[in-house]
Parts: C-alpha cells; sequence; structure tokens
C-alpha cells in the first residue's frame, strides 16, 4: 500500500528545514528513518563482510550502539540537542552526522582540548 495513503512520510518525501519548528513530528519521523536505514546497512554489511575480522566488527557493534542510543534520544525527546549544553544541534549538522551528539561549538572545545591535551577517542 502507499505510504502517503497510509499518512506515514518516507524519508524521500521530505526535507527538514530550519524554518520549522526545531524537531517537530516530521524531523523526528525523518530522523528516525534515517537511523533505522543506518542501522539496516549496517545489518546488511555485517552479512557480507568477513566475520572474523574483529576491528571491523567492534567498529560495527559501536556504531549499531551509537545509532540504538540515538534513537532512544528520539523518544525521550532529547534528540537533536547537544549532550553537553542543550543547545540544538541544528538541522544541517545533524543531515550530515545523525549521530551528532554536541552543536558545533562545543565539538570546538572538544577537539580543540583534545589537540592541546594530545588525547585520543
Amino acid at each position: 500500500m502507499n505510504r502517503e495513503l497510509l499518512g506515514v512520510m518516507s524519508i524521500q518525501d521530505y526535507v527538514p528545514s530550519e524554518n520549522e519548528e526545531y524537531m517537530n513530528k516530521k524531523h523526528l519521523e525523518y530522523f528516525s528513518e534515517k537511523l533505522q536505514l543506518m542501522l539496516n546497512e549496517l545489518e546488511q554489511q555485517a552479512l557480507i563482510e568477513d566475520s572474523d575480522n574483529e576491528k571491523l566488527a567492534k567498529r560495527r557493534t559501536d556504531k549499531k550502539e551509537k545509532i540504538q542510543e540515538a534513537l532512544e534520544k528520539i523518544t525521550d525527546g532529547t534528540y537533536g540537542y547537544c549532550d553537553e549544553t542543550g543547545e540544538e544541534i541544528g538541522i544541517g549538522r545533524l543531515e550530515a552526522n545523525p549521530l551528532a551528539l554536541y552543536c558545533i561549538e562545543e565539538q570546538e572545545r572538544i577537539e580543540r582540548e583534545k589537540s592541546m591535551y594530545n588525547i585520543d577517542d
């Protein structure tokens, strides 16, 4: 059945805008679907890639956890807001990286601090 007839939006039918209310229902549905697609792609990759490669498997597991955390944030209403400051992360930033945890200013501060103290993730 056609998704439009069901009243269900598809990621292909909508582009979030900075002109809309931040993290409105459409934004949340859009990013939820985008994150779910990322999760599905990871699971598909796992089926076709070498499961003996521990480093690759660890990276995939870490990314799956980040996606699950982002989906939980959508559910609890905190998705799209900086983990450190509570400020809006921004639609453009989330469009580029749906897993972003920090607003640009905070991310830059963290990166400056890491480089200043030579800290690796």
